[in-house]
């Protein structure tokens, strides 16, 4: 049996995203542990795939966290400040989340 290959592992609190017509770059950072002037995040991982895989990917992580609120009872809300640092609309947030029966799970 070959030996099986470290996957090395890391902790991100921020992203970003950036792409082009072929593809989508995910660049995920994780903040200073002390904030402060001249400090920025550092990117631990930049992941690059194609709009095809981002649509899937998206589809499936959003059906995962909708399954485990409805079997755990718990939810899992963000601010309305975060959707404003976003420059998302609660009204839009909210419409993103709600979906047809069919897709519940």
């Amino acid at each position: 049996m070959p030996e099986e290959k470290e996957i090395p592992e890391f902790y991100s609190d921020q992203f970003m995203v950036s792409g082009g017509p072929y593809g989508i770059v995910l660049n995920f950072k994780e903040s200073p542990p002390e904030p402060g002037p001249g400090k920025v995040p550092e990117t631990v991982a930049r992941v690059r795939m194609s709009y095809e895989l981002i649509k899937t990917m998206t589809f499936v992580l959003c059906r995962h966290i909708k399954k485990i609120e409805k079997d755990t009872g718990v939810s899992y809300p963000i601010s309305t400040k975060v959707l404003s640092d976003l420059g998302v609309g609660v009204e839009d947030w909210e419409a993103f989340w709600k979906s047809p029966p069919e897709f519940r799970g």
